[in-house]
């Protein structure tokens, strides 16, 4: 017994090698070494290149941050000259008042920092005929205050007309500004640069708005601040021809001449290191300049007037601004990145990065040396590498110990039990140490305990994911029935309506759109216009298309479209739909079928030609007997003064028409936005019903004022008044809904009047047009709820019609002038004594008014309908 003891005892201590001791130590041993192997190989090449890779973005960073407070300076500016030219555009030929307001705009806020001076400067003639230079230009003086110069203006100044800032403006389109190249102004001696915008009045050039931009403030900006992540660097800004807008060689340059606003070659020539800069940049000139002239706006020959004022080195750079201005911004230019070995203030090797500002075409170049980032990446990895290898050391030394502990010890005492036999003492030592061993049993217990567990909890996550499973499907049931009542709309609206991708493609379309275009669905869907239509009908379509992508605005329309009834002409309102984050991912459209109006309105001038015809041949029988008109008490002045009235009568259906055209317009435009916010998806019971509203108010004004103006109003003999009056409010509905006034129809039930309805429709749009103007004013508002009453009595051949308002009436000394020239018929002007003298000459008529101020005004007329 106890040799054999001592054989399992010698077996024990000869086979260590086998052991699990022996084994997991020298596994930790080798990832040990590989770990700090790995970790030392990271930290000194990939890591640290990373490193500084980082350290150079967050250095161009810096510069992109830069850029943007650069941009936002010139965005105000550019909002400041803008805001110069509408004052301009706006009181040309009122001096004082330009005098007042702009020094005002001038002085806001924290500009004075930076603003030089700006102004006016009108075309010869534009601001009085007899001024050819009419500037109007203030300037900062030494107090800070802003002084008007008038040296611009003097017959010894050469003319700002033929200025560099002055002439390209010219070819900038409207909010368009020109930024001009850095320059000493000759009367303030102030280096500067300026921003131009164009001036036009009925789509004439008239002048340019100014804001000049004094560079020892702009020169400020460009420090390295605090926030940037490097300690060391300078910062160059070029303007858009490569002139100097910061000196960062202010301080190194003692006793030499200041290079603020000179070119970058002069610089360059003082410091030859920094000739790389100047050959990278035109490099960069040349490929913008190759890409904006690949497809110019304006090609040299037609900007041969400003460039002839231009200096020849500087005429291909101002024609590629001039056209890249007009092309729009094309995203952010790539960044540049060079190395120099050796620079002016550093002398050391330095890291260039070029920034080009895409807005103004300027330069930002961000110099950094080398040896700041390598010595920041260098310190930066030492102390990552040190604190790394500390905690790999230290975090396996306690993992040696506690696997050691918890692991190892524990099942070589279990195997020393199990070999020697001693199951006893097993089952007390495991029920006392309660280990993995010991609690194998209880584990399985625990286990089944936890599997119950889980299996309970499963079937309350099934339960929890049903439900939710269900109100899923009754939010998409929900979305199909708003769907499905979106169609209906879109399918029971009697306009075309269509919804294309942004490359033109059809997505969606309308029933009414399939059958008047005799084209299936399926055969719509997924095609382009050109696949549809004729060709020079889809090359409108697309140009259209292309102004909404441009403008990003809804604009309207008047396009032929090829139906199977011919080709109609249709007003098709086109709208941009975007996504929650602006941009735009489908185009839509709706189109009105306009034919029936431009025919009736083709109509009515033929029936205006037709009665202008007869009021001439009644004009020529007058002129041919003035005697017979005077021997029969025919004043020939009342004569003379119904012609005009006659031809004012022609005016009136044109504007009626154009009344109910634009009202529709506008209407159409507001159907429109609402049926944009249901296609993105934002829609509700309010909305739907919103919708609804519009599109049944507008069919019924339509429906009104297609009974106004039909084409035989001018040959029926007889009106029903009643009628006739709730189409004519309604017609007028939004122009009385603008002024909220209320009217009131007072007149029997079925009238009929022996009168036309052109005569009719004049007189009543006249007077209630007339009620409308002077009783409820823009500018007056009243404490009551307005309203205008209309009456209609007709007996025995005389017609009444009175109209009474509860406006701000009129004053007893206006009164009295009015009325004695309504009772004599005088001679004036005003609405109301030209249509007295109507109706006077055409139907024996008058008018009476009677009025109390701001109380009331009552206008009564009354006509000899026997004798029409």
């Amino acid at each position: 017994m106890v040799a054999n003891e001592k054989d399992e005892a010698s077996s024990l201590n000869t086979q260590w090698k086998n052991s699990l001791t022996f084994k997991f130590t020298i596994v930790q041993f080798v990832v040990a070494v590989l770990i700090i192997a790995s970790s030392i190989w990271l930290i000194f090449s990939t890591e640290k290149k990373h490193h500084m890779d980082t350290q150079l973005s967050l250095s161009q960073n810096y510069g992109l941050a830069v850029i943007e407070q650069l941009q936002q300076v010139t965005s105000k500016i550019e909002t400041l000259a803008n805001t110069i030219g509408i004052v301009g555009e706006t009181y040309r030929g009122e001096d004082e008042v330009v005098k007042e307001l702009i020094p005002s705009l001038l002085d806001i806020g924290e500009r004075h920092q930076l603003i030089a001076g700006g102004g006016i400067w009108p075309e010869p003639g534009m601001f009085g005929k007899q001024k050819t230079r009419n500037s109007f230009f203030w300037a900062r003086d030494k107090h800070d205050e802003f002084q008007y110069l008038d040296n611009y203006n003097s017959a010894d100044d050469p003319g700002y007309h033929q200025a560099f800032w002055y002439l390209p403006a010219k070819y900038f389109q409207d909010g368009h500004t020109h930024w001009s190249k850095s320059y000493v102004d000759p009367y303030t001696k102030e280096v500067m640069i300026t921003a131009s915008v164009p001036m036009r009045a009925d789509h004439n050039f008239i002048g340019v708005a100014t804001v000049d931009i004094a560079l020892s403030g702009l020169d400020k900006r460009f420090n390295f601040s605090d926030q940037n992540p490097l300690s060391k660097g300078y910062i160059l800004a070029l303007d858009s021809y490569n002139n100097l807008l910061a000196d960062p060689f202010d301080d190194a340059d003692a006793g030499q001449s200041a290079v603020l606003g000179q070119p970058l070659s002069q610089l360059v020539q003082r410091y030859p290191q920094l000739a790389p800069i100047a050959k990278r940049i035109a490099s960069m000139d040349q490929a913008f300049s190759q890409q904006i002239m690949a497809s110019p706006a304006y090609r040299p020959e037609q900007l041969e007037k400003i460039l002839a004022q231009t200096p020849r080195a500087e005429r291909e750079r101002l024609t590629t601004l001039i056209n890249a201005s007009i092309k729009g911004s094309h995203g952010k230019a790539p960044i540049v990145t060079l190395e120099l070995k050796s620079d002016p203030l550093f002398d050391e090797p330095v890291l260039v990065s070029i920034l080009t500002m895409a807005q103004t075409q300027w330069k930002i170049i961000l110099v950094t040396p080398l040896s700041s980032l390598a010595s920041q990446a260098n310190a930066i990895a030492l102390k990552i590498g040190a604190f790394l290898l500390l905690a790999q050391l230290v975090a396996l030394l306690i993992l040696f110990i506690f696997q050691h502990k918890l692991f190892i010890r524990p099942i070589f005492q279990i195997v020393s039990a199990l070999q020697s036999g001693n199951l006893g003492r097993l089952e007390l030592e495991a029920n006392r140490r309660q280990d993995e061993v010991g609690q194998l049993a209880k584990a399985f217990i625990a286990r089944s305990n936890q599997l119950e567990i889980a299996y309970a909890s499963l079937d309350a996550s099934n339960l929890a994911l049903e439900q939710q499973l269900a109100m899923q499907q009754l939010a998409q049931q929900e979305l199909e029935t708003k769907k499905e009542l979106i169609n209906s709309l879109l399918n029971a609206s009697q306009n075309l309506i269509c919804i294309k991708d942004p490359h033109g493609c059809y997505s969606l379309v309308n029933d009414k759109f399939c059958e008047v275009m005799g084209i299936e669905r399926t055969r719509v869907i997924g095609m382009r216009d050109s696949d549809l239509y004729p060709t020079h009908i889809a090359e409108i379509i697309n140009h259209h298309d292309h102004i909404i992508l441009d403008s990003d605005q809804a604009q309207s329309f008047e396009q032929p479209m090829p139906t199977v009834q011919g080709e109609r002409i249709y007003l098709i309102t086109k709208y941009p739909i975007k996504d929650k984050d602006g941009n735009i991912i489908a185009l839509g459209a709706m189109a009105v079928d306009i034919s029936s109006l431009k025919t009736k309105q083709a109509e009515l001038e033929q029936t205006i030609k037709l009665q202008s015809a007869r009021n001439a041949e009644l004009r020529q029988a007058l002129d041919a007997k003035p005697q017979a008109a005077v021997k029969e008490g025919v004043d020939p002045k009342g004569l003379a003064q119904l012609k005009q009235i006659e031809l004012a009568q022609q005016a009136i259906l044109p504007q009626v028409l154009n009344q109910l055209l634009r009202q529709e317009l506008q209407a159409l435009e507001h159907i429109f936005i609402l049926l944009r916010q249901m296609d993105a998806g934002d829609i509700d019971e309010a909305k739907l019903a919103k919708f609804t509203e519009a599109l049944t108010s507008q069919i019924d004004i339509i429906r009104h004022g297609q009974s106004l103006i039909s084409a035989d109003i001018t040959d029926i003999r007889a009106t029903v008044a009643d009628l006739f009056l709730q189409d004519l409010v309604a017609m007028l509905s939004p122009q009385l809904i603008a002024k909220e006034v209320e009217v009131q129809i007072d007149c029997p039930h079925h009238l009929t009047l022996p009168i036309s309805p052109w005569h009719f429709l004049v007189l009543c749009h006249r007077l209630i047009g007339n009620s409308l103007q002077h009783a409820f004013p823009e500018n007056q508002a009243l404490n009551r709820p307005k309203r205008l009453v209309i009456g209609i009595r007709y007996h025995e051949g005389r017609l009444t019609l009175t109209l009474r308002d509860n406006g701000v009436g009129i004053s007893q000394n206006r009164l009295e002038k009015l009325s004695h020239a309504l009772a004599n018929n005088s001679e004036g002007q005003g609405s109301l004594i030209r249509i007295n003298h109507w109706l006077k000459a055409q139907f024996n008529g008058r008018l009476t008014l009677s009025s109390q101020s701001a109380q009331f005004t009552e206008l009564v007329c009354e006509l000899e309908l026997d004798k029409v």
